[in-house]
Formats: C-alpha cells, structure tokens, sequence
C-alpha cells in the first residue's frame, strides 16, 4: 500500500529523500518520467517523482508540478512530501505552490535543515558548514544561484502567499509552545510556514506537531524526510546486508562542486583507483571524438579491472578552463554544465553493461542522462552507504538490476566515494534494507 508521495525537482534529490524511508525497511521507489500516469509499482510503499523541474522558468515549474500532484491525488495519494534543494536551490515558491493548489493543506510546514549533513537554519538564516548559504559556493552555481540566505525572505520573493516563520526558541521550548506559535500564525492567515532546525530533535518537535493536522503539506530536504516515518508509526525492517560483487566500480562526476572536487582526490588516492579525464574543449570542438576517447579509454581500464573515475573538472583550474573553452564557442556557465554533463552521461551509459559491481553518479544532471540513455524506468533505493547517499536498482531498460549509487554534489565527507564502492563491492553499510542483493 502506498504511504506517501515525495515530489522532488531533481533526481538525487529524490533518491537522497527515497533512502530516508528505504533504510527503515520501506519499499520506496523514484519514478523517473513524472509524466507516465501509471505512478504506482505493485510493491511501493513511497514513491518518489523527480520532475526534473529545478533548472526551469518558475511558470514551467508549476506546470510541471501541478500536473505531477493532479496524478496522484487521481491515484488516491493523500500524503505529501514536496522535497527541496537542501541548498535551497530551484523554484520553491512556484513548486509549493502548484502542489498546494491540488493537495489543498491546512498548513505547509517548511523546514529544509538536514542537521546531520551539515546543514540547518537559525534565526530564518540557512546555513551551510555553519556559513550562510549566499557566502558559499552554492551563490555561484552555474544554473540555480542562491544568493538570499533568509528562507522566509527567499520565499517572499518567489511567491505572494503569506509567509509565517518559527523562530529556535520556540522549538527549542518544546511542543506546546511550538502549537501554540503555529496556531496564532495561522489565524494571521500564514500558512507557508518556515521552522528553524539546528538538530534532528528539532526536526522531530516540528514532525510531532505538524502531524496533529489532518491535511499537512511536508515541505524539505531529506532531513525532515528521515523523522516521518516515527509519527506516521510506519513499521521498520531489517539492515540491509550487503553481498560480495565481482567486477570493478565506475564512478562518473558531473558535479563540479568543491566538496566532489575533495572527495575525488581521496578516491583517486585509493588502490586500484584510475582517472579518465574528459577535456571540455576537445568535447566543443567535437563531441562524438571525445566522448568516444573517453569510452575507450575508461573500456580498457575497466576491462583491466581498475576502479574508474571519469569527470570533467579535478580542481578549480579545470572548472576555470571548462568555462573560458565555453565561452570561446559562445556558451554561458549553465550551457557549459549541460552539455558537459549529458557528454559524461553518454560515456556512463555505454560503459554500463561491462561486467560491473556498480556505478557512482553524482551530480543530478549526469544522473539523470544514464538512466534516460538506459531506458531506465525507476530506481528501487534500498540502503545507505553514507549519510544521505543512497544505493538503488535501476527498475526496467537495458540494465535492469544494475546497483547505482547517487550523490548530490554538496553531500558527503571527503571518503564518501570509497565508501560508496565498497558498499557495491559489498562493504559495510552505514543503512540499511531488508532486501539482501
């Protein structure tokens, strides 16, 4: 039976929420076309949308949105979890929107912190490893900066609904003061309303209280998803045990982040760890040659049995130097990561049916490209391997059972990508699943 509905704006955002309920033993699935109206695999308990809806116009958002939640209140879904960026990327505003406009809440309650990867909100302030969002490298993402670090004031400025907030005090004061600040903001007609969180307890007291309404629209990162289940009463399984895997670990990074950029040099630095490296310029110059240098070369070290990383960017230099070869051909920051991460995409996808343990894909983008190219269908996350980095199946097309793990760019210590191989080599998992692969 299914329990609830997640809709997310990009794909490891869903996976990344789908695992909070997977590792409890909750068949959870991310349904990859949000626009196939047949939203219910047999076995789903929560199912999760990408809508792949973060990088367009506020209008095409709601659109997109809208149309997603219209099929699943058709499908009979009640409970609804609209995940956001826990960078607070994206259209928030127009996506919360368009999904309250169907699912008509009582109350939207809004807290994005995910205290446990480093990330919370304080005095309505988001924070990123304890620095305000705008003065971190998310204010230069090439396609969604953020550059207000205020959730509610960010809000303001993508919305015209009414905007309440919960300040840490309260919360902090426990859950009769926390109903009391809720019910006094929504006789003022506030019913988006924003809650500071430093810790998971946090997380929790708001849970508690949200729960006590009938019609509650649940609106943030993984984090507020990971304490669901505990007021929902929603049955826990087993932990996940890992199966010992022959063959070697692909990992392509389409995120140029600064902390993917730390967590490839750790990678590199392991036994067995080999680099191909795309070059940007080469690729504007003639993309089906380096796409297929790429593939060959990634091929034959596989085929050697090495581990392979294949990326576009190892430091900053090569971020710089990826940017100044786009704009020699014409091309803005955001015109350059799409491009490069569908050419990584192209090299993943043809490199998937060697004989692997599992592939690593960071990066949204880029992970969204393998499965389209795959054909596949969903993902069926069951475990893991790091705090908020999930292990799935990938459901139908031509790889069907193959073991993906998924990383959002700014998630993740500096080990994050040894750890995720060798939970496809069938290491020791940090969650878990009942599901034994």
């Amino acid at each position: 039976m299914l329990r609830l509905a997640v809709i997310a704006d990009d794909l490891t955002g869903a996976n990344d929420t789908a695992v909070q309920f997977a590792k409890r033993g909750i068949n959870s699935y991310v349904w990859l076309n949000s626009n196939d109206q047949d939203l219910l695999p047999p076995k789903a308990e929560v199912l999760v949308l990408d809508t792949d809806s973060r990088d367009v116009s506020p209008s095409s958002a709601y659109a997109i949105v809208e149309k997603a939640s219209r099929a699943l209140y058709s499908a009979g879904v009640r409970t609804v979890y609209k995940k956001i960026d826990s960078t607070l990327r994206g259209n928030l505003g127009a996506e919360i929107e368009a999904a309250a406009a169907v699912f008509e809440p009582e109350v939207i309650v809004i807290a994005p912190a995910f205290p446990s990867n480093n990330r919370v909100t304080v005095g309505g302030y988001h924070l990123l490893n304890q620095l305000p969002i705008a003065l971190t490298e998310i204010a230069r993402d090439p396609k969604t900066p953020v550059n207000e670090s205020r959730v509610p004031e960010l809000l303001r400025q993508q919305t015209e609904c009414k905007i309440g907030y919960i300040p840490l005090d309260v919360v902090m004061a426990g859950i009769p003061a926390i109903q009391k600040a809720v019910a006094e903001r929504l006789v003022q007609g506030e019913k988006w309303l924003v809650f500071d969180a430093a810790v998971d307890e946090h997380l929790r007291l708001i849970a508690q209280v949200g729960r006590e309404y009938r019609n509650v629209l649940w609106v943030g990162s993984a984090g507020l998803a990971e304490v669901l289940p505990e007021f929902y009463e929603w049955s826990t399984g087993d932990k996940y045990v890992p199966t010992a895997a022959l063959g070697p670990v692909l990992l392509v990074a389409g995120s140029v982040s600064e902390i993917t950029r730390g967590q490839m040099v750790s990678f590199l630095k392991t036994p067995g760890a080999r680099l191909v490296q795309m070059n940007v310029a080469g690729l504007f110059r003639d993309k089906d040659a380096e796409i297929k240098r790429c593939i060959q070369a990634a091929r034959a070290l596989l085929m050697a049995g090495s581990d392979v990383l294949v990326t576009s960017a190892v430091d900053k230099t090569d971020v710089d130097n990826a940017v100044a070869a786009g704009e020699g051909c014409g091309l803005s920051k955001a015109e350059v990561s799409c491009q490069t991460a569908a050419a990584l995409g192209a090299v993943a996808a043809a490199l998937a049916e060697l004989e692997l343990a599992g592939m690593i894909l960071t990066g949204g983008d880029t992970a969204a490209c393998v499965c389209e190219k795959l054909g596949a269908e969903a993902i069926e996350v069951v475990a893991e391997v790091a705090v908020g980095i999930p292990l799935g199946l990938l459901v139908g097309g031509r790889c069907d059972g193959l073991k993906v793990v998924t990383k959002a760019g700014a998630f993740g210590e500096e080990a994050a990508f040894s750890c995720a191989r060798d939970a496809l080599k069938g290491g020791e998992i940090y969650g878990g699943n009942t599901r034994k692969l």
